[in-house]
């Protein structure tokens, strides 16, 4: 076969996307930024490995390390040339490609793979790591000066969240869902000045991976499902509104500088694109009041997700980082630098008003309610 023209390879390149190439074997799942499924190439169970990236344009099997683009694909898929390839991809796009006799017979789409069973984790995990004498961050906690009502909430929230620690130093955010199913465990490195010590080798960790490393947990027969930090006390405090942060670390100082959880309680969500429908259901379904807490980088993206979840309660409360922030706090400051700031002047920290205290004072927001019938689900 002769060789194909350079402007129409490079036509078919520009039009080929990779997620749309794979898409035509693989069963894709969109997560973030990427796409995953199961490889084709090896005996894959467990969806992760396989990730597709459409900015890039390319795949990449993180087990067994195959990795290229949409050319790439359909070479070690179909076991056809470079030619042969751009003539398949040709002959998908509806581009022509020479005057060379070419089989094209479109690939019958693979069918989804039966979800994995969520990994659930034994509670003895969660009961065998809860001694904190050793603990940076919660050393670093214990020496701020706090009010007297804020030092008593110290231990009771530290248990309330089931804060652990790690043989190896680190403080361990336990993800464990509204029925009490641990999910895993984030394992992070704090220096003792409260800030992540990220210098330190392996000063971040999960439970799960760390199980899988010694052989206690198979990750191709479980699939890990990550919930809020905090998720549990949904049925602690079933009345409760909802407020959601981003990091574990201004979850906890939240509630220690807040306290009252039977009106409150503070989850922290563990990734700036971590506020979605899916993992914002299990809050959803029990009608209560869920406002977003952003840090100073994630206020644009946060803001966003009112239109793109469908929520009536859903709410949004930037206040903390820009009427409370100030320049030395630093551009990256989140809502726990901020209040750590104010213990440390001893600042008296302002009050946090529960939606429900907002409408007993303002006529309006009772009428809107009303209008749109936003009645709390009974618990």
């Amino acid at each position: 076969m002769g060789k194909i023209r350079d402007d129409i390879v490079e036509s078919i390149l520009s039009r080929a996307r990779i997620e749309e190439v794979v898409g035509d074997f693989v069963q894709l799942k969109r997560k973030g930024a990427r796409y995953v499924g199961l490889c084709p190439f090896h005996d894959d169970r467990h969806v992760g490995n396989f990730s597709v990236y459409p900015k890039k344009n390319v795949f990449k099997c993180f087990a067994c390390d195959v990795k290229g683009d949409s050319v790439a694909f359909i070479r070690m898929k179909e076991n056809l040339s470079f030619s042969d390839a751009i003539r398949w991809l040709g002959k998908k796009y509806n581009i022509e490609t020479d005057m060379e006799d070419f089989n094209y017979t479109p690939p019958t789409p693979v069918p989804a793979p039966p979800p994995l069973p969520t990994l659930v984790l034994p509670s003895k995990y969660v009961n065998s790591r809860r001694d904190l004498t050793d603990d940076n961050f919660v050393k670093f906690l214990r020496a701020l000066p706090w009010d007297g009502a804020a030092r008593q909430r110290i231990d009771g929230v530290l248990e309330a969240y089931r804060v652990g620690h790690s043989k190896y130093g680190h403080t361990i955010w336990w993800q464990i869902d509204e029925d009490y199913q641990v999910r895993t465990g984030k394992m992070m490195l704090y220096k003792t000045d409260g800030h992540r010590d990220k210098q330190s080798p392996h000063n971040f960790d999960w439970i799960h991976k760390s199980l899988e490393r010694k052989g206690m947990v198979d990750l191709d027969t479980y699939e890990m499902r990550q919930c809020y930090f905090g998720q549990h006390l949904l049925k602690v405090f079933p009345k409760a509104e909802i407020n959601v942060v981003e990091s574990e670390k201004t979850a906890v100082i939240m509630s220690i500088a807040y306290g009252c959880p039977e009106h409150q309680i503070w989850v922290a969500c563990g990734g700036l694109t971590f506020i979605t429908q899916e993992r914002l259901e299990p809050f959803i379904k029990t009608g209560r009041y869920i406002t977003l807490f952003p840090d100073r980088d994630g206020r644009p993206q946060w803001k966003d997700k009112l239109d793109t979840i469908d929520y009536k309660k859903l709410r949004y409360n930037d206040e903390f980082v820009t009427k409370y922030w100030v320049p030395e706090d630093g551009e990256k400051a989140d809502i726990a630098d901020i209040i750590v700031r104010w213990v440390m002047q001893g600042k008296r920290r302002t009050a946090i008003e529960t939606y429900e205290e907002m409408k007993e004072k303002s006529l309006a927001l009772r009428l809107l309610d009303e209008k749109l019938g936003t009645k709390p689900v009974e618990q």
